[in-house]
């Protein structure tokens, strides 16, 4: 495999600490969690310092599709949620019912504490189906999650499966990441595209988006079939 550099957007050595310690090559799922749990107490004041603008940008983006007075009704799956950063900007535009999907026990215990989550499930999404029933979420939402040893692209048919009819799923990453990385690079955009042709879900929006400073971010949004 070949490595792949991910740009650091500052020359900020806690920063750079914190991305180098969970976008480590070769890391089990184990040792992933474990760097995240690492780093929970920082991860905040480390990425917002530093202009990390991708939470913003989904919570934007799923605020077009719905009308203000639709917002709060609306239940929403956070996957890779973290320690809650794209609840708090979703939560800032209107919508109130999110549910924390996220591996890392010590992130969701930072999100437990901002109080934003309905339900908080430590467990990592992939090709295996969860124990959550199918077609639960109005919206579903990946971001910042699609990295070295993350999630994988093979995740996109349960994340079709735990959303309504109808629902949205909205995706923000590094577009380094989903253009070079041998995860993602050819298999990410080709399985959107596969997907569609297939009648499971529908194109609403490919661009890029703000990510992190200079580091360019791609906003993913499809209507589910």
């Amino acid at each position: 495999m070949t490595t792949f550099r991910h740009t650091i957007p500052v020359e900020d050595q806690d920063a750079a600490k914190l991305v180098g310690k969970v976008l480590a090559e070769g890391l089990s799922q184990k040792e992933l969690n474990a760097a995240y749990d690492d780093v929970c107490k920082d991860y905040d004041k480390v990425v917002l310092s530093n202009g990390y603008m991708a939470p913003n940008s989904a919570a934007l983006a799923v605020a077009k599709i719905y009308p203000e007075a639709e917002r709060a009704q609306k239940i929403t799956l956070d996957i890779g949620a973290g320690t809650g950063l794209l609840a708090e900007e979703m939560h800032k535009v209107g919508f109130k019912i999110f549910d924390a999907l996220e591996p890392s026990q010590g992130m969701l215990d930072v999100a437990k504490e901002k109080g934003l989550y309905r339900n908080y499930i430590c467990e990592a999404i992939g090709k295996e189906q969860l124990n959550l029933p199918a077609a639960s979420y109005d919206i579903i939402t990946v971001v910042g999650s699609h990295g070295v040893n993350h999630i994988e692209s093979e995740a996109l048919y349960e994340i079709i499966r735990l959303t309504k009819p109808g629902g949205i799923v909205c995706i923000v990453a590094r577009m380094e990441s989903l253009t070079n990385l041998e995860e993602y690079k050819d298999t990410f955009f080709p399985l959107c595209d596969q997907l569609e042709k297939e009648g499971r879900w529908q194109k609403i929006e490919s661009s890029s988006c703000p990510y992190w400073q200079k580091v360019e971010g791609a906003q993913v949004l499809y209507k589910v079939c």
